[in-house]
């Protein structure tokens, strides 16, 4: 007989008016974080058999009542779970309040709850395992072991506290009425369909770690607190595919999982399955078994040679120490059937062969921008090599560094000609030309200065163990020159100007485009002047460096993302589509 799960049992607290107390202004969000919570909890597809309570806008005294009934009517294999979402305050000593329907800024000591109420629930609580949620401002206090006052956390074996801000912080409200505030969202969302499961169940760790992703940028950070490792604790499950032996009509290769391990061939011993990584910008890694060498390859030139010619791969082998990694150049052939063979070194022996079929998936992939990502890549070298040799715009990045110094040998040379040149001259006779290269030879100072800073950048980027991927869609907008006339009546023209945008349903961005490659106005399949599908590498925020994987390959930006203003994006895209609104907009503070 199968043992019965554990039960799960959750009070979900929500708080949005406080008629007694006129500075505390009413929350848009409390109700619907409780409603949209609970629904995840509690669904049928990615839900845990949760049994939910709410309470929403009650007094002081009730939500105590309801908070010790919770507490101690649990058993040791319960598993609970205490959200609240309303205004967070804190009292003379610094400590965290959470506020209920009576309270009062005078009262908060009395008509409100105290962290050290609900730490003495937890400290009696037989419960195997305690999860507190809190959406209100101050919450980092109960995440945070720091500050004046030792025992303000929820501290304790088998506890998770996560909280919507940090201990100083101010917690969002919901952007308009009808939606859930902007970390119950994203919380919600997580448990639906967001967070990464692994064996078919969503922890709270991975819960936290989309949160966090989805809150960078918006001046809102979340805190988080595990006693060993509680963290793995169950929150929400996914549902586990079924695999099948034969493929369904119709199915697109896009839905299939794409098979990027070629086949390896050795001169002598059993053949062992390699293990491939696959990086965003498109270089592909084959860690061969057996041996401690690695084939780099791009994905651009694999498919290129596809049709018949050679193909440059990079074998890195490591030396008998291991210090540092012996590097060669490999030629790829076509075979006769369409596909693509590297033969190995004489050291190793082999050969490594991607099938024709497989190539055409690979092309289909590149197309429809769903070429996969390895989470954490160990090869960062290897990717440099591969797009050094095979990437032209990020060749010219690599290059910085050396134009930027004989910039400066320019420069200074002209300076020791300036001096040499104004020495014998009288100040009636100093010719012009010598400041005119001083000019000219600062001015490629300063701009290969700005270049090697976006390298430096870049470097960095890449060297990133894990990357989010986000679709969005990406054009380019010319927007034509115009004349305008100014307060003192003279007409002065603007020139045009290249504007390049990145946008979704959440997300509306302006990209520098002085490094971008050249972007296709039609990308197939899709009608003319569509614009083109992407998948954003990074945190597509105001501010962050993001790089974009196109159909084309790598488009290198020249620095951060930006605000896209309204008019702008409307001029550009709103024949396209209607214009999103960000989650940013309208919103309150708890």
């Amino acid at each position: 007989m199968a043992e019965a799960p554990p039960p799960y049992r959750a009070l979900l607290i929500g708080n949005a008016d406080f008629p007694d107390e006129p500075e505390l202004h009413a929350l848009r969000g409390p109700a619907n974080d409780l409603r949209e919570l609970g629904a995840a909890l509690t669904d049928p597809e990615v839900g845990l058999p949760w049994q939910v309570s709410e309470l929403l806008d009650r007094g002081s005294q009730e939500v105590e009542e309801a908070m010790y009934d919770f507490f101690e009517g649990a058993a040791r294999d319960d598993q609970l779970l205490l959200y609240y979402s309303g205004h967070g305050l804190l009292d003379i000593r610094g400590r965290l309040c959470l506020c209920t329907q009576d309270t009062t800024l005078a009262r908060r000591g009395l008509r409100a709850v105290h962290h050290s109420y609900v730490t003495d629930l937890m400290d009696h609580c037989p419960a195997r395992t305690i999860i507190v949620v809190l959406d209100c401002c101050y919450s980092g206090r109960a995440a945070d072991a720091k500050g004046p006052d030792p025992a303000a956390p929820f501290e304790g074996r088998g506890r998770v506290v996560i909280s919507s801000c940090e201990r100083r912080g101010t917690a969002w409200d919901a952007p308009s009425e009808g939606e859930p505030s902007l970390f119950t969202g994203h919380l919600v969302a997580a448990l639906r369909h967001g967070a990464v499961a692994h064996d078919g169940y969503v922890t709270a760790y991975e819960v936290l770690r989309y949160v966090n992703d989805q809150l960078r940028g918006t001046g809102q950070l979340s805190c988080s607190k595990t006693e060993e490792h509680t963290g793995d604790i169950r929150l929400a499950r996914r549902p586990v595919p079924v695999e099948r032996t034969v493929e369904p009509a119709g199915r697109s290769p896009r839905e299939a999982s794409l098979d990027t391990c070629p086949v390896f061939t050795p001169t002598r011993g059993p053949s062992k399955q390699p293990s491939v990584e696959c990086h965003f910008t498109g270089a592909m890694h084959v860690l061969l078994p057996g041996s401690r060498g690695t084939l780099s390859v791009y994905l651009d030139t694999l498919l290129a040679a596809a049709s018949g010619g050679e193909v440059q791969g990079w074998w890195f082998a490591a030396q008998p120490l291991g210090y540092r990694r012996r590097r060669a150049r490999l030629t790829g052939t076509a075979t006769p059937d369409g596909g693509v063979r590297f033969t190995l070194p004489d050291g190793v022996g082999g050969r490594v062969t991607w099938p024709a079929e497989q190539l055409k998936a690979f092309e289909q992939a590149r197309a429809t921008s769903s070429w996969p990502t390895t989470e954490r890549p160990t090869q960062p070298d290897a990717t440099h090599t591969v797009l050094k040799a095979h990437d032209r715009k990020y060749r010219m990045l690599t290059r910085a560094p050396w134009t930027l110094a004989g910039s400066l040998i320019a420069f200074a040379a002209s300076v020791v000609m300036t001096v040499l040149v104004l020495t014998p001259h009288v100040p009636d006779q100093i010719p012009i030309y010598p400041f005119i290269l001083d000019l000219l030879s600062g001015l490629f100072v300063s701009a290969f200065t700005y270049r090697v800073w976006v390298r430096s950048q870049l470097q960095r980027f890449l060297r990133i163990p894990e990357l989010p991927v986000r679709r969005m869609l990406l054009n380019t907008y010319v927007e034509p020159a115009y004349t305008t006339v100014t307060d003192q009546g003279m007409p002065v023209t603007i020139p045009s100007k290249e504007r390049t945008y990145l946008w979704s349903e959440d997300y509306t961005l302006a990209l520098p485009s002085g490094f971008f490659n050249d972007i296709p106005p039609c990308p197939s399949p899709l009608e003319p002047d569509a614009p083109l599908p992407v998948e954003v590498m990074g945190l597509p925020y105001p501010g962050e460096w993001v790089l974009v994987r196109s159909p084309q390959g790598t488009l290198w930006p020249a620095g951060r993302v930006k605000h896209c203003y309204s008019s702008d994006f409307d001029r550009a895209i709103r024949r396209h589509r209607p214009l999103p609104r960000g989650p940013l907009a309208r919103r309150g503070r708890k």
